[in-house]
């Protein structure tokens, strides 16, 4: 009997799996530690869920889920529709809350849910009193554990030492070195320390000495995949429509324009002439000008001014007629500004859990609801069903690393969805957004600041120097 028909003779689950999901819960639920690397949108939560419930029947004590903040209710939602045969629900516990209320909170269950952050701070009383215990780990997103360098990565690490474990991420790979880190959980002897790793794969290094280039790529991959499954859209979603992912280049204001080239200046007067720049530095600057493209009301000081970026996104709902948009966006005040001056719902950081809820369910139940402004982070990942009622998404400030623009898109182009997905990327000319989105289309990390000099610092946040006149550009299909 296979892991998946242990699973479905012992638990009443409403989820039956899809083959391709099934074919990876068998291969890797009887082993100890695993890794399910599934893209956004093919079902890592109910492969895993199988996974951790075949080890459960195999002897766990007690699944123990370690996740964003935002993904412990949604964990728990789901794990709350399954019985076991009996009839009797999952005994699942969110260990969240104030110190004194998870003081009062017993770990006698079958799952326990919790962020990594609690982890991290409830670390000695959860070894106390699971240490005795048969436990099996489940880490969601775990670009979390990325960074050995981190305490996330070494008590996680340090929990699981005597532990079954499966990490979750459909998040792609940002740096070789993050494979160090996983492997460590999911195949330990291959690398025995960092100095191993990094005396096989890194080529060259910067000024700095930090790792530059890489080799031997092709058994980085292969040691990735030890005790773990790697599942593109592509491969298994063969019926998933095309997403068409195209730059819409459009002209500021003058005045708004002249304001950010103001602004850009006076920074870069502050920073040293010829040497490297620091990270920090440019870092800061990049946010704050790229801040300036949607905020011209905000630096402007006056409420009355409209960023030609709002501009856009009337035409963009003019033409859907009555189609619904998502809109994504990278800062507080972009996100208040949408639902200002759009009287639509939008999901940040500063929403509250209901409050996230409650714009969810607008934007999914209301047909009159046609925009939804989200941040790729906090809404980029655990939220589901937006493929059913929308496939037409603007980004209006370019996210900041590749992992983000992967996940928030996935939102719309993720099994379920049926249209073909128009992903617009708008772009203000002359401003910091070109370079980031020359590093998005070309599948890179985003500008890298510590190796950019003065000179080369203002030329991304110009634009750079060819650029001439608007355009619209088809990027890569996904």
């Amino acid at each position: 009997m296979t892991p998946t028909e242990t699973v479905e003779q012992h638990f009443i689950t409403p989820f039956p799996l899809y083959s391709f999901q099934s074919a990876g819960v068998d291969e890797l639920a009887y082993l100890p530690r695993t890794g399910i690397y599934w893209a956004p949108g093919l079902g890592k939560t109910p492969g895993a869920t199988y996974c951790m419930l075949h080890h459960k029947l195999m002897g766990a004590d007690v699944i123990v889920g370690i996740t964003p903040p935002s993904l412990v209710r949604q964990w728990s939602r789901w794990l709350s529709r399954i019985k076991h045969k009996s009839g009797k629900p999952l005994d699942v516990l969110m260990y969240q809350g104030t110190p004194a209320k998870r003081a009062s909170m017993s770990l006698d269950v079958e799952v326990v849910l919790m962020s990594i952050q609690i982890f991290k701070r409830d670390y000695t009383r959860i070894c106390e009193e699971l240490g005795g215990k048969n436990v099996h780990i489940f880490v969601d997103e775990a670009h979390c554990l990325k960074d050995v360098s981190t305490q996330n990565y070494k008590m996680v690490r340090e929990f699981a030492a005597e532990q079954t474990i499966q990490l979750l991420t459909g998040t792609p790979l940002s740096n070789p070195c993050d494979v160090y880190a996983y492997v460590k959980f999911t195949a330990p002897p291959v690398y025995s320390t960092l100095y191993m790793f990094e005396q096989i794969h890194v080529a060259t290094r910067d000024f700095r000495n930090n790792p530059e280039t890489y080799q031997h790529l092709d058994l980085l991959q292969s040691n990735l995949l030890i005790n773990a499954d790697l599942k593109t859209k592509h491969e298994v979603l063969t019926d998933l429509p095309e997403a068409i992912i195209t730059q819409i280049d459009y002209d500021l204001d003058p005045r708004h324009y002249s304001l950010y080239k103001r602004l850009a200046e006076d920074q870069l007067l502050l920073l040293p002439d010829g040497d490297k720049i620091d990270a920090t530095q440019a870092t800061a600057l990049y946010h704050a000008l790229g801040q300036i493209v949607c905020q011209w009301h905000h630096f402007g000081q006056d409420e009355g001014l409209k960023s030609a970026c709002y501009g856009l996104i009337e035409d963009i709902l003019d033409e859907l007629g009555d189609g619904k948009l998502i809109i994504f966006a990278n800062y507080r005040r972009t996100n208040q500004e949408l639902v200002r001056r759009f009287k639509c719902p939008g999901i940040w950081g500063d929403i509250t859990r209901k409050g996230k809820e409650r714009a969810l369910d607008m934007f999914l139940d209301d047909p009159k609801c046609r925009l939804l402004a989200l941040h790729p982070v906090s809404a980029g990942e655990g939220t589901d069903g937006l493929q059913h009622v929308c496939q037409d998404v603007l980004y209006i400030e370019p996210p900041q690393a590749v992992r983000q623009w992967t996940q928030s898109l996935s939102r719309v182009h993720r099994d379920g969805q049926r249209l073909p997905c128009n992903i617009r990327m708008g772009t203000a000319l002359g401003t910091v957004q070109q370079a980031r989105m020359d590093s998005l289309a070309a599948k890179e990390a985003l500008v890298n600041p510590i190796q950019l000099s003065k000179a080369l610092l203002r030329d991304a946040l110009f634009g750079g120097v060819s650029v001439k006149k608007p355009q619209t550009r088809r990027l890569a299909t996904l």
